[in-house]
């Protein structure tokens, strides 16, 4: 998975895949740009069974294994950070928890980069994240946002939008960067 524009390139040696499970999106990215170092970052249980998804993708040797809580922290000395289908599993007030424990671990230089599906004005546009919105709601009590709930979430949390950019997958996935205040 190429990421859109020089959010992860020449500049970032090292990526932070926050909540990243057992490591599937980090060692597509790991595979996309050679010279990258990442982190996985995730409940110590989870990251345990990694190893095996990341040797596969020829990454093991770049990827260190992080076990932790991101209501409590999160790795350090990151270049760029990854929330992928994170904050949607949660609400404001959690959603914000971790934003902030995300912001206190990034350098001025940092990016964060959240991979959600976005709800549009258009309602028949967001079927699919309409439909994830009410499996989130019922299964752990998240929710899916537009682009200007995610913008506010970001502001609270001490970060100021950079840009949005549509991924053109079938499932609507866009990625919402931004940059440290």
């Amino acid at each position: 998975m190429r990421l859109p524009g020089n959010t992860i390139g020449p500049a970032s040696t090292r990526v932070i895949d926050v909540g990243g499970g057992q490591g599937f999106l980090l060692a597509t990215v790991l595979r996309a740009y050679p010279l990258l170092q990442g982190v996985l970052f995730d409940r110590p249980e989870v990251v345990a069974g990694a190893n095996k998804v990341l040797v596969a993708a020829g990454v093991a040797d770049r990827c260190h294994l992080v076990g932790g809580d991101f209501f409590a922290g999160i790795p350090t000395t990151g270049d760029a950070y990854i929330l992928r289908q994170v904050i949607h599993d949660w609400d404001d007030d959690h959603a914000q928890g971790i934003l902030q424990r995300c912001r206190e671990a990034m350098g001025k230089s940092s990016r964060l980069l959240i991979i959600e599906r976005l709800v549009t004005p258009d309602y028949r546009e967001s079927l699919p994240a309409l439909h994830a919105d009410v499996e989130m709601l019922v299964n752990v009590g998240g929710i899916q946002r537009t682009e200007a709930e995610y913008d506010d979430l970001l502001a609270s949390a001490g970060f100021r939008p950079a840009r949005t950019v549509p991924l053109g997958d079938v499932a609507q996935f866009s990625v919402l960067e931004a940059e440290p205040v």
